[in-house]
């Protein structure tokens, strides 16, 4: 799964998990090829467990066999929606991305690519969100994580684009097995509150790193923010959260480049 970093360079904007109470409102539309992953945010333990089942289910399929599967995953997956609940997270999802094939299926795809997203609102001074841009990137570009931070500018408002690459290592009876994952993340202050939105994409395909670029960078030219910030911060967390479509947006220009 995602995990979201939590920046504490000296002389970088604040940044700190939100008050759940005071998640501002905020829209983003998403292709159909992600499928959201519960987070139990403002239900009971027993409707997150059910949410959870169902997500099971809807992953493993009906199957009487597998059972024992669609129970491990919902644990594993409840657990640890419940965790990127309490550190900021509001959307959480994993993409399945058909490479190769055809549109009409006449031709299969030749594999299957796969990513996760994560999507998380964090306190940030934030007096101007250009400035506030200004310096993500540069504490980004000092970062331990390494990568290449970019600004752009978005429909929106002026944001951050940060890739990043990590290795682990894996110690196998035959011996070490190495793994390579890419992450690409959206940093964007809020036009009018001490806020940051932050999008992850992460994925061990690294080869389909363009094709996550394109597919973030579509995202982010849908996002928009509700434009009354004292109203925003009056909302229940449960109406203020992501509203996120499953519709493809239109084809806009690339802001990555």
């Amino acid at each position: 799964m995602t995990s979201t970093p939590h920046p504490a360079d000296a002389g970088a904007p604040a940044v700190s998990d939100p008050e759940p109470s005071a998640v501002p409102a905020f829209r983003f539309q998403l292709p159909p090829e992600f499928h959201e992953i519960p987070l139990g945010i403002d239900v009971d333990e027993e409707t997150l467990d059910a949410q959870m089942g169902a997500f099971a289910r809807a992953y493993w399929g009906e199957r009487e066999d597998l059972e024992p599967l669609r129970a491990l995953t919902a644990a594993l997956y409840g657990v640890n929606s419940r965790q990127l609940a309490e550190d900021g997270a509001v959307h959480s999802a994993f993409g399945v991305f058909p490479i190769g094939g055809t549109a009409d299926g006449a031709q299969p795809p030749e594999r299957i690519s796969r990513c996760s997203l994560l999507v998380s609102v964090r306190e940030l001074a934030n007096p101007d969100p250009a400035l506030s841009a200004a310096g993500i990137a540069e504490m980004l570009a000092r970062g331990r994580d390494g990568g290449e931070a970019v600004p752009v500018g978005l429909p929106a408002g002026p944001a951050v684009v940060h890739v990043a690459g990590s290795r682990s290592v894996w110690e196998r009876p035959e011996g070490e097995v190495e793994t390579f994952a890419v992450r690409i993340e959206l940093w964007m202050p809020f036009p009018d509150e001490d806020r940051l939105l932050l999008f992850c994409i992460s994925t061990t395909d690294v080869q389909d790193l363009y094709l996550y670029q394109a597919v973030l960078a579509d995202i982010a030219d849908t996002i928009t923010f509700a434009g009354d910030g004292a109203r925003d911060r009056d909302q229940s967390r449960e109406d203020a959260l992501v509203m996120a479509s499953a519709t493809t947006p239109k084809a806009p220009a690339n802001p990555f480049g």
